[in-house]
């Protein structure tokens, strides 16, 4: 007889095919990827790839079911029930195992980070509660797919046979819900989001006051006010390098002076355009086109501006630099990158366009070095204005009309990146790229294995700063079905040896990472930069005359005392 009530379906002995796939998938999850994981966060991981592993087992068990029916070759109940005793003793082998194995996978790349250890009982938790959230996970799928059968014969009651039902059925859930999140959920959704963040874009950081010096925006001078300059804007033009600092650093007043800070709000114009235009007023009124060196800079989401790389670039040439900035956004990079999608490219070619255009009206021995810096979303505006047919336009390109770059964190998937990759040398793994013996290009990062390129490096220089374990800069959806190229060997010294491709799992561990990424991960590791790296990143880029690597050496020691976050608040 039928059984009617949903609840007591979704509660039947699970079935053999799909607990069989769904330990699979779990034990799977255990494995380390490119950031370390708390027991929170692999509970949530394991109980995803459990019920997903559970719902696709199950599916193919009912298929394999049908075609072993229809042969009449259906297994007999002793040798199912065996089967099941066998499947729950693995299962619990497994958990135990697993509690013991996934600290110790985690401790190996939490040593080489520098992080604290994790403890046995956080092996415990992960490994016991992960499998029971995954069993509460399947009992709420069987509950809907309950649902969705009893949709089923309520349609078979009225609709006539000849017609398909479970594919009139899937329709009207696939309409319904398609047409419920584009209508309420999803503009509700990013409504919310936009008025959280657009109230903290309002505020101020404590202890951050108007500037008085004339060489920023924001102070009575500017042309741009101090209140439309957002919380990131403001928080960037007050703690402009001082005179006072760059002496801390080279122990003498004598040929410092004071960098110019240029940042344009979303409230300071209403356009990309009009934000870039007043931007340029800004430079020429501040005199930054009469400085040393020049630095278009896309920043984050959120409008911020690396406080530790700002620092690294103005005490590197005595303070005789200028920074401008417009803001595209008020959301965190990971938000922005989806729902205002375009705007850092939109930002990126209208500032940039607009700075060479002033810029190339100057007598060429008048000229300040024209730089650009992005990083994370901002490194995709940078590219904007230089992309071409391949990877050697693109980069003759942003020589022809830059004089260097320096590019942190960037999605492998943006333009130029994608390009330089895919073009590489073979003998160049894909995270770390060679392009044309590195003549104009190269990717950096803190590995002591690092290729030995030509020593002669002519300027324009473009650096790639990239951690090999920076999830924001490989993974991609394509990990949900085939193994991402970055995972083959020779692998980055920050990888992990454990380190394995699945399919479906490594994708849902790829969304853990990338919500993880600067969860207490140190500096010079995943996608938090570190003031090392930033401090090299210029020197390669924009090395004064007499620059030394021991110069090198003690900025990047001086820089980690400057405040400021390492990471996008």
């Amino acid at each position: 007889m039928h059984d009617s009530n949903p609840l007591r379906r979704a509660r039947r002995t699970p079935t053999f095919s799909g607990s069989l796939l769904a330990l699979l998938f779990w034990w799977q999850s255990l494995s380390p990827t490119l950031i370390p994981r708390s027991w929170v966060t692999q509970t949530i991981i394991g109980a995803i790839c459990l019920a997903t592993g559970y719902a696709i087992g199950t599916l193919a068990g009912c298929g394999a079911y049908r075609l072993l029916q229809r042969s009449r070759r259906l297994p007999n109940s002793v040798f199912s029930r065996r089967g099941r005793i066998v499947l729950i003793a693995v299962w619990l082998v497994a958990i135990v195992v697993g509690a013991k194995l996934w600290p110790g996978w985690q401790n190996e790349q939490r040593s080489l980070m520098g992080m604290p250890f994790i403890v046995w009982p956080d092996g415990v938790l992960a490994s016991a509660l992960s499998t029971v959230a995954g069993a509460l996970l399947v009992v709420v799928g069987r509950g809907v797919a309950c649902v969705a059968a009893g949709l089923k014969r309520v349609i078979q009651r009225h609709v006539p046979s000849i017609v398909s039902v479970p594919a009139i059925a899937l329709l009207i859930v696939v309409v319904v819900g398609i047409a419920l999140g584009r209508a309420a959920v999803l503009p509700a959704l990013i409504a919310a989001v936009h008025s959280m963040h657009a109230s903290v874009n309002e505020k101020t950081v404590e202890g951050i006051v108007a500037p008085e010096s004339s060489a920023v925006s924001g102070s009575r001078a500017s042309f741009v006010a101090w209140d439309t300059l957002g919380r990131m804007g403001r928080t960037f033009v007050a703690t402009a390098t001082s005179k006072q600092d760059l002496a801390k650093f080279h122990g003498t007043n004598a040929g410092l002076v004071e960098p110019v800070r240029v940042y344009v709000g979303l409230h300071s114009a209403d356009s990309a355009e009009q934000r870039a235009q007043l931007a340029v007023r800004e430079l020429e009124r501040a005199g930054g086109f009469d400085r040393k060196v020049l630095v278009v800079w896309v920043p984050t989401g959120t409008g911020w501006i690396v406080p530790k790389a700002a620092a690294a670039l103005e005490q590197l040439h005595r303070g005789d630099t200028a920074i401008v900035a417009i803001q595209y956004s008020f959301l965190p990079s990971l938000l922005a990158n989806f729902i205002d999608t375009g705007l850092a490219n939109e930002a990126g070619v209208a500032l940039f366009d607009a700075v060479h255009a002033r810029w190339s009206k100057l007598p060429p021995d008048r000229r300040p070095k024209l730089v650009l810096f992005g990083k994370s979303l901002g490194a995709a505006g940078v590219e904007a204005s230089f992309v071409g047919a391949d990877a050697a336009s693109s980069v003759a390109n942003m020589v022809a009309r830059t004089d260097g770059a320096l590019i942190v964190g960037g999605k492998q998937s943006n333009p130029i990146h994608s390009q330089l990759t895919r073009e590489r040398e073979r003998r160049s793994p894909f995270w770390q790229p060679i392009f044309d013996g590195g003549r104009s290009v190269r990717f950096l990062n803190r590995d002591p294995h690092q290729p030995v390129l030509d020593a002669d490096w002519p300027a324009p220089r473009i650096v790639y700063l990239q951690h090999p374990a920076d999830p924001a800069v490989f993974w991609n959806a394509r990990a949900l079905g085939w193994p991402p190229e970055w995972m083959a060997q020779p692998r980055g010294f920050d990888m992990p040896r454990a380190m394995r491709w699945f399919p479906i799992v490594s994708g849902v561990q790829a969304v853990g990472d990338l919500l993880n990424m600067l969860a207490g991960v140190p500096p010079g590791f995943g996608h938090n930069y570190s003031s090392r790296d930033y401090t090299n990143g210029w020197a390669s880029v924009t090395r004064p005359d007499g620059w030394t690597n021991a110069d090198t050496e003690r900025l990047a020691q001086f820089i980690d005392g400057v405040p400021g976050d390492e990471s996008e608040p």
